[in-house]
């Protein structure tokens, strides 16, 4: 009888042991999945104001026209100068014009965007097109597929920040969306970078590095949905082989949504020159006598410029009125 004691005492032990060991082992398992999942971000659907995932080229081209007039609209009522009202209103009219004419649809023909910084982010020949805008502070890039929208590249000049590198900028970026999963890899074969990254139910957003070759950083929102579907919608392929989409092996890796428990670039493709984030606010005075005492100081030789007194503001200093991220309705 002592004799089976013993053994019921061993058995219940050993069962104790490897529940022990079992309920550590998933403890050790679900702390790794944590510390690899992509974190929540409640503030990128903020950041995307009314685009919606799935809309039209039609619906999206009217939101942009209804923001141009909502913008141009407040400065022609306040302006009682008639010269600078017809102004206004051609420079509204020229960005309308430039939103229409930017359509494009990758139907095989040869484009300017088949050999840019974007040849990654479309295919051709599989129902795939885009649509351009350029704001104050970057060039604004939307993707459809099947004539619905599904992807927002976002690109900004460093100089937009400063000048920074990455990793101030990804510090800028975090502020606004939260802290996000750093990583770096192959976003496509033989596409090495350095990213930080978000999700939330509807979308996956990344903050990549693109100043080793292009000078700019961008952030990309993507539909979740048609990015884990991308594989069978993209029938028709490059000859070189199928490339890979990092936001399709995150969805399909089964990184799914958790809620946290917690540009140069953008100039050469406009012709445009935008704003210098690191000039201070003081004494910016009307653009034109900018420009005139620019232009002053250019016309004297010899004559010292005061712009190498002035420091380059940091990433963290651009926070405030001249914060570039303003345009996400951050």
């Amino acid at each position: 009888m002592r004799r089976l004691s013993v053994w019921v005492l061993i058995v219940v032990g050993l069962a104790l042991a490897s529940s022990v060991v079992e309920a550590g082992g998933r403890k050790k398992r679900r702390a790794k999945r944590k510390k690899d999942a992509v974190p929540t971000s409640q503030v990128i659907a903020k950041s995307m104001g009314e685009l919606k995932w799935g809309i039209s080229k039609d619906e999206l081209v009217k939101q942009l026209l209804d923001g141009i007039k909502k913008e141009y609209r407040p400065k022609i009522a306040k302006t009682h100068d008639a010269v600078v009202e017809d102004r206004l209103r051609h420079e509204a009219k020229e960005k309308m014009d430039a939103i229409r004419k930017s359509y494009i649809e990758f139907n095989g023909r040869a484009t300017g965007w088949d050999a840019s910084f974007l040849k990654r982010e479309f295919t051709h020949n599989n129902s795939e097109s885009m649509l351009v805008m350029r704001d104050g502070n970057s060039q604004n890039f939307y993707f459809f597929i099947n004539g619905q929208l599904w992807k927002w590249y976002k690109a900004f000049d460093a100089s937009t920040f400063g000048g920074s590198n990455f990793k101030s900028f990804s510090r800028v970026v975090q502020k606004k969306f939260g802290e996000g999963k750093v990583s770096k890899g192959e976003l496509a074969p033989g596409y090495t970078r350095d990213w930080v990254e978000w999700q939330d139910k509807k979308t996956r957003l990344r903050a990549v590095d693109e100043t080793d070759f292009y000078g700019f950083f961008s952030l990309v929102f993507e539909d979740k949905g048609t990015a884990a579907e991308l594989a069978s919608l993209r029938k028709s392929q490059p000859k070189a082989g199928r490339r890979r989409h990092s936001v399709v092996d995150a969805v399909t890796s089964g990184d799914a949504f958790e809620p946290d428990e917690s540009p140069d670039i953008a100039d050469r493709i406009s012709g445009k020159n935008r704003a210098r984030y690191e000039e201070p606010r003081e004494g910016r005075g009307d653009r034109s006598d900018r420009s005139a005492k620019r232009g002053g100081r250019r016309g004297r030789r010899g004559a010292s410029s005061d712009s190498g007194d002035k420091r380059p503001a940091s990433t963290e200093e651009i926070i405030g009125d001249d914060d570039p991220l303003q345009g996400l309705g951050l």
